[in-house]
């Protein structure tokens, strides 16, 4: 984490190995540092404000925590530690998925959607392609839009009004979508009093 240049350097990957012994019988695991999956993998990712701030927030409180308990300081010390201490990997986060769902009381989802949904909302909100897929880590931007981003229905909305709007101006615009409010608004009556008669008579 470079916090002076605003930077998140995804260098490595934290792995966890099942262990064999010599007649590939499994005895346990073993975690360490690993390679990323591609040389596209390696990248900087600019440091969003909130997480910033969070960032700072828990490096404080484990400093002193570590000086409370007189554990030296080391700078290159992993920041997410589980209960016991230790770097989570991904099968950690994918547990704890379902605990967080209910704690929070959100839809299903998935430590991948969480990726997914990244993508889509950055291209909703503009976010060049070329800059996109790199942030992504993918290799070229196919990849990006095939599989990560998710066309909204109001980011479809969108666009389409700002077609309009090249094509008619915005003063035409706001005049239709008066009108297509007062005919919205007088089929809305007229439904009730269909629905309901004695709305109708008492008119």
């Amino acid at each position: 984490m470079d916090f002076e240049n605003d930077i998140v350097h995804i260098n490595n990957a934290y792995k966890d190995w099942e262990v064999y012994d010599d007649n590939m019988v499994k005895i346990g695991h073993r975690r360490g540092d690993g390679e990323l999956k591609t040389s596209e993998s390696y990248r900087d990712i600019p440091m969003h404000p909130r997480l910033k701030r969070l960032l700072l927030m828990i490096k404080a409180e484990r400093m002193e925590e570590y000086k409370r308990k007189g554990i030296k300081w080391n700078e290159n010390d992993y920041i997410f530690l589980n209960t016991s201490g230790q770097p989570y990997v991904p099968q950690n986060l994918t547990n704890k998925m379902p605990q967080f769902i209910k704690k929070y009381n959100l839809e299903h989802l998935t430590t991948y959607g969480l990726r997914h949904s990244f993508a889509t909302l950055c291209s909703t909100l503009g976010m060049p392609p070329e800059v996109l897929h790199v942030i992504m880590g993918h290799a070229d931007f196919d990849t990006t839009r095939k599989y990560y981003i998710h066309i909204t229905g109001e980011r479809k909305k969108n666009e389409m009004i700002k077609m309009y709007i090249k094509q008619s101006g915005e003063e035409k615009l706001k005049e239709l979508i008066n009108e297509a409010d007062k005919y919205f608004g007088k089929i809305k009556v007229l439904t009730i009093q269909e629905i309901r008669p004695e709305a109708r008579m008492a008119s």
